[in-house]
């Protein structure tokens, strides 16, 4: 039983070789490769299957032992023990039944350019039709090389046959798809691009076969980002669409739309009165930048920085990439502003003003104004005082401008503190003792002293006593000469009224008196007196 059983399966096993012939499309195993020769193949008949290099689809040397393919058997030479196969033919057949199919159904198919020929190029569809591109559907210019790799074609004509001639196109498959892109996309659609060009302006994306622009200011919320370090050519990114205009074909793309918006949430995140941290930015002369988070910057106005309305370089109290606090004063997502006090976030200075001063407390600051009622110093930011005229010196001052210059620094002595209308009343000259305590002691009718001119009015001359630092007069008919500013003289003093601080002085007197101390050393005395000198 089992040998009837072999002999069936073997009879069954000639029927099926027998069943090979011309025409017939088999199933082909490669077995052997030879550049110049073909292939050899196993398509199951007995005999050995040959394939020469014009019957194949591709260059011998790249086909694999084992490799499965498709041929159609020529011819069987039992004789000899072989038979040609035809890659090729049923290969070509299929091609022409998809290149009518992509044709009435508008397909693209896949092909790579062979050569430039008169009015166009050849090109090689599936392997081994022929097909024709003209020049005016490449999308090339005349003068371009000739593009590497497959790339995709629309059929515009088909003719089948012997004769048949085949034309294809890229302009209007690239036609179609920019109808297709513009007709199947609306702003706001997220789309795959790839990085073609990147410039400090902006970069080109290509979307498909359209171009696509990304400005510098839609990388991202965060304007300090470089897009050099954002973007890289070659790479694929998603981008959302923006702007779109069929009318002129143009594309306008954003990253940073596919960000969450930090001012979106920027009025409930940075609420009013909050004292925030951020870091310097830039510096610039109405203010300082803060970066609070990417893409969201607040200003400190110039007039937010100090309490004090002086004028200074805002660099030498502030530097990029320092830490500050600051107090939010207004926000604005619709204008995306932040409104930022440095000043309130440090406090009031003249809140706790009390606690740091008290009244007889002796001070320093810097003259900010000179007026000619007095100065205006500043103690520290936000505390300033007044020192009035009277209290500048112990002498006389007539014109503040001449003594004080602003920016100078003073030692003062504080006089009245209010805080509740901001108020200091401070004093220069009470900072050292009354001269005219010390003049008034030492000082007599008849003392003589060192002096210096200070100021010519119409009715004398105005002194400075050297030893004492108070002023004293000398009428013009006391003076023997005239005299200039700043020259130093000795002279007599005349009289001396310390509770209205004057005291008149002569030189003319005190020459006088020197003239009869002389003459009575050389006539042996006299009875004549100091006081008949001061009476004359």
């Amino acid at each position: 039983m089992e040998k009837e059983n072999a002999s069936m399966k073997d009879f069954e096993k000639y029927l099926d070789l027998a069943g090979f012939g011309p025409g017939q499309v088999v199933e082909a195993t490669v077995t052997g490769v030879d550049p110049a020769e073909g292939l050899s193949v196993d398509f199951g008949g007995k005999q050995e299957g040959r394939i020469q290099p014009s019957e194949l689809v591709r260059e011998p040397s790249s086909y694999k032992i084992g490799e499965k393919i498709t041929a159609q058997i020529l011819k069987i030479n039992d004789e000899e023990g072989y038979a040609m196969l035809s890659e090729l033919r049923p290969h070509r057949r299929m091609a022409e039944r998809k290149v009518r199919e992509a044709k009435d159904s508008g397909t693209p198919v896949k092909g790579y350019f062979v050569q430039q020929v008169s009015g166009g190029y050849i090109v090689k569809l599936f392997n081994v039709l022929d097909a024709f591109l003209p020049g005016s559907e490449s999308l090339l210019r005349r003068d371009a090389e000739i593009p590497q790799g497959e790339h995709d074609f629309l059929i515009i004509d088909y003719a089948a046959g012997r004769r048949g001639r085949i034309v294809v196109s890229r302009k209007a498959l690239v036609e179609r798809q920019i109808q297709t892109f513009f007709e199947s996309h609306n702003v706001g659609d997220v789309v795959e691009a790839k990085v073609e060009r990147v410039r400090s302006s902006g970069a080109t994306l290509k979307i498909g076969p359209l171009t696509a622009t990304l400005p510098r200011e839609e990388v991202s919320h965060d304007p300090s980002v470089s897009i050099h370090d954002a973007l890289k050519e070659g790479e694929t990114i998603k981008v959302k669409i923006v702007k779109l205009d069929p009318a002129q074909r143009t594309i306008e793309v954003s990253l940073k739309a596919l960000e969450p918006d930090p001012w979106q949430t920027a009025a409930e995140k940075y609420r009013v009165g909050t004292v925030v941290r951020g870091v310097v930015k830039n510096i610039v002369p109405f203010g300082v930048f803060v970066n609070l988070e990417p893409g969201l910057d607040g200003l400190i106005h110039v007039s937010e920085i100090f309490w004090s309305s002086k004028k200074v370089d805002l660099k030498k109290f502030f530097k990029p990439g320092q830490m500050v606090e600051a107090e939010v004063v207004e926000v604005d997502p619709e204008k995306r502003r932040l409104a930022l006090s440095y000043k309130r976030a440090q406090g009031d200075p003249w809140e706790n003003v009390m606690e740091r001063y008290k009244e007889g407390d002796i001070v320093e600051g810097t003259i900010v104004k000179v007026l000619p009622t007095g100065l205006i110093v500043e103690i520290e930011d936000g505390v300033t005082g007044l020192v009035p005229k009277s209290e500048l010196s112990w002498n006389k001052v007539s014109d503040p401008g001449k003594l004080f210059r602003e920016r100078q620094s003073l030692k003062m002595k504080i006089l009245s503190i209010d805080s509740q209308n901001r108020r200091m009343r401070l004093s220069v000259k009470q900072t050292t003792p009354d001269p005219w305590e010390k003049a008034a002691e030492s000082l007599k009718e008849g003392s003589v002293a060192r002096a210096i001119v200070k100021a010519k009015l119409n009715s004398g001359y105005v002194l400075q006593l050297k030893d004492f630092s108070v002023e004293a007069f000398m009428p013009s008919s006391h003076a023997p000469e005239e005299m200039k500013e700043g020259a130093e003289i000795e002279v007599l003093v005349l009289r001396i009224i310390p509770e209205r601080r004057k005291i008149l002085v002569s030189q003319k007197k005190l020459e006088e008196m020197k003239d009869y101390e002389e003459y009575k050393k050389q006539m042996g005395g006299s009875q004549k007196t100091l006081g008949d000198f001061l009476k004359k």
